[in-house]
């Protein structure tokens, strides 16, 4: 029996630049597959956001170059929160998965690790 599930990720950039989105949207969506051992078949749908300091590109359209171009995506834009992550795009990925939900983990890199310091594995 198959569940639909939510996973989260999330990357940030150096510099508002849409080479770089593209290689760590990519790389952050190919690092999901890897972790979590399932592909893009099984994506449902994604919502990606980006934050406002990120004007150089549709963050939706690095994930479909990513491996999400034929899944069904929504941008949105975060809230300005004062003090928050700078330059960060974070992705939910609305997956058909057959194994148990404890097993699979959300992905956070570069920066975006200080968002949920307790996913670190180190």
């Amino acid at each position: 029996m198959s569940k639909v599930i939510a996973l989260r990720g999330a990357t940030t950039l150096q510099k508002d630049d849409p080479l770089e989105m593209d290689t760590r949207v990519k790389e952050l969506i190919l690092e999901i597959f890897r972790v979590n051992d399932f592909n893009a078949d099984q994506i449902i749908s994604a919502i990606v956001t980006a934050t406002t300091d990120i004007k150089c590109k549709y963050p939706a359209t690095s994930a479909r170059i990513g491996g999400l171009d034929a899944v069904p995506i929504i941008g949105a834009q975060e809230v300005d929160v004062a003090g928050g992550l700078p330059l960060c795009i974070r992705i939910m990925l609305h997956v058909n998965v057959k194994d148990e939900i404890s097993s699979l983990k959300s992905v956070y890199l570069h920066e975006a690790q200080k968002l949920r310091p307790d996913l670190r594995d180190d």
